[in-house]
């Protein structure tokens, strides 16, 4: 591939990114603006988009391990029964982990299904899980993200520029699709932490949170609005049938 097309392609990526940046920001501005409606429609907009984003690649990822697995059996089956080896089948349930581990990530962070580090976070209420995540988003998910694709743009590049493929002779040439998912994981990531951040702060102010896909459990923000929604629990009528034998009783003695 050409060297100018590969750099164009990068200063047009490089140039999306900075302009992606100011988005991260916008569930901070909510907060701090709470009668701004125009920046709560945004979010709103926004979390569908990426949760749907997120859940249809979920959906798609999925499948990578079925197809990973039978690569795996017959490439062994044809090894140790008939003697036959193909490097492409040997080195293809290697993209496809990589492929099931990098896009499926954020369906994992969406559903709540990744690994917890703090083991409090279940005993907190509602609203402090939601800041404590919120607070996880920019001290954490930001930063570590935003190394992995500014370190990760140079190997990228370089890759590309050679259509980086397979160290063997009849391997797969499709290395340097491998090395671009490592920036699409950080970019995928940052999404849905932005989506979950949003909905923390939905939580926070006490509104109700945008629709989750089908198939995915509440999240924070939803459970404390239904119980907003619910209200204190009512207080239950004694019956009138036991309040009137209560009465003959007394009247009786």
């Amino acid at each position: 591939m050409p060297t100018e097309v590969i750099a164009a392609l990068g200063r047009m990526l490089t140039a999306m990114g900075w302009a992606f940046l100011p988005v991260l920001l916008l569930p901070l501005l909510q907060l701090i603006l709470p009668r701004f409606t125009l920046l709560r429609g945004i979010n709103h907009a926004l979390i569908r988009l990426i949760d749907t984003v997120s859940y249809r690649l979920g959906e798609i990822a999925k499948w990578f391990l079925l197809i990973m697995v039978m690569a795996t059996i017959i490439s062994v089956i044809g090894l140790s029964i008939f003697g036959i080896s193909y490097t492409k089948l040997d080195e293809l349930p290697i993209f496809f982990h990589a492929c099931l581990i990098m896009l499926g990530s954020a369906a994992t962070l969406l559903a709540g299904q990744h690994v917890r580090v703090d083991i409090f976070h279940s005993r907190y209420t509602a609203q402090k899980r939601a800041l404590l995540d919120l607070i996880g988003f920019y001290a954490l998910i930001i930063p570590i993200c935003l190394i992995l694709i500014w370190v990760s743009q140079i190997f990228v590049y370089q890759s590309w520029l050679t259509l980086e493929g397979s160290p063997e002779s009849d391997g797969i040439r499709g290395v340097f699709f491998l090395k671009t998912l490592l920036p699409t994981f950080a970019l995928l990531m940052l999404a849905q932490g932005l989506s979950i951040t949003a909905r923390a702060v939905f939580c926070l102010q006490e509104l109700p949170p945008p629709p989750r896909p089908s198939n995915i459990a509440p999240l924070f923000e939803d459970q404390h609005f239904e119980n907003q929604r619910d209200g204190p629990p009512k207080r239950q009528q004694p019956d009138t049938n036991q309040k009137q034998s209560a009465n003959k009783k007394q009247s009786a003695s």
